[in-house]
């Protein structure tokens, strides 16, 4: 992907309402409309602050996703896998997010969420709190959406569900709800209006704000990706180029998991700046990993790192790369 790509677009090419035909996805067999298999979720993702000040209260994101897309039969086999695909999203508001999710899953969780946060005011100073509600009331459509599938799988109305207290497959129909939405990872991230980098993390059940150490993994690979992070002793304030740096290589070590592609997506978000694109294995990155993996990476919050950085991704050069220590 290069910096001049656009992201796809759910919210502009969804129709809000209208579900989408299922016939491909990323890690749930999609038997029919009313019956799925699950599977581990595929896919990894991370989101990392980095560069901040406590001074300024300012900052910047790595997103982080592989991009293999895989089918399967009826049972589960893998048939084909593509790998060019894209977890990576634009959303309003400025913010971009990633998803670990079967295809059609993503679909409606991304289409709901920009709906609702298409909503909100640039210009209200409650929008973080509003952007948080939105993702709560994403995962209840998503759980709504669900709960609608696997009852008419048990062929029982809501009603009957809702106030029948001699319903025995209540608790089967719990958890078989709990099953589908294990698999939806999201991280999405952006800045309030004073320039501070926001970080939220939702599994479509209980949302997060990321505050320390300033990342968060999701997905199959998420704790190889967090394990190698923790290793790196990342945080919020080291270098942007150091942090894309670690970003890059916990994308490699979750590659020990089968089901994460080898190729990625990584994308740079700085407040009030037009998205760069940090994937890929440039040169750069290349000399990097023969240098540092797994040494220290402490000199990379040097000048001269950023500069052959900004220069590999064609950053402007105004953009402040280093927080208050590393």
């Amino acid at each position: 992907m290069s910096s001049a790509s656009p992201l796809p677009h759910p919210g502009g090419c969804v129709t809000y309402g209208v579900r989408p035909p299922r016939v491909w996805h990323g890690n749930v067999r999609v038997t029919s409309a009313r019956r799925r298999e699950g599977v581990s979720p595929v896919t990894v993702t991370i989101g990392a602050i980095c560069g901040a000040s406590h001074i300024t209260q300012t900052g910047s994101i790595v997103l982080c996703a592989d991009t293999l897309v895989t089918w399967t039969d009826a049972a589960n086999t893998p048939i084909t896998s593509n790998l060019a695909g894209s977890k990576l999203f634009d959303l309003p508001l400025g913010f971009y997010g990633a998803i670990a999710a079967d295809i059609s899953t993503s679909v409606q969780v991304v289409s709901q969420l920009y709906h609702l946060m298409n909503r909100i005011s640039p210009d209200d100073p409650n929008r973080i709190d509003l952007i948080e509600l939105a993702l709560a009331e994403t995962g209840e459509y998503v759980r709504t959406w669900m709960r609608r599938e696997v009852l008419a799988e048990y062929r029982i109305g809501l009603d009957e569900f809702l106030h029948d207290p001699n319903l025995i497959e209540r608790e089967a129909i719990k958890a078989r709800i709990g099953d589908l939405l294990i698999p939806t990872r999201l991280i999405i991230g952006g800045f309030s209006l004073t320039g501070s980098p926001i970080l939220l993390y939702t599994d479509c059940v209980n949302t997060q704000r990321q505050t320390s150490p300033g990342f968060f993994t999701g997905g199959a690979g998420e704790e190889l990706a967090r394990d190698w992070l923790n290793m790196r002793e990342q945080n919020s304030f080291m270098s942007v180029q150091r942090t894309a740096y670690h970003v890059h290589e916990a994308k490699r070590f979750a590659e020990r998991s089968p089901v994460v592609g080898q190729r990625h997506q990584a994308i740079l978000l700085r407040y009030n700046q037009p998205m760069v694109s940090v994937g890929g294995d440039r040169p750069l990155l290349s000399s990097w990993l023969t240098g540092h993996m797994p040494r220290p990476t402490s000199d990379l919050d040097s000048a001269q790192a950023w500069d052959d950085f900004a220069q590999a991704y064609g950053i402007s050069p105004s953009t402040s790369s280093s927080g208050d220590h590393t």
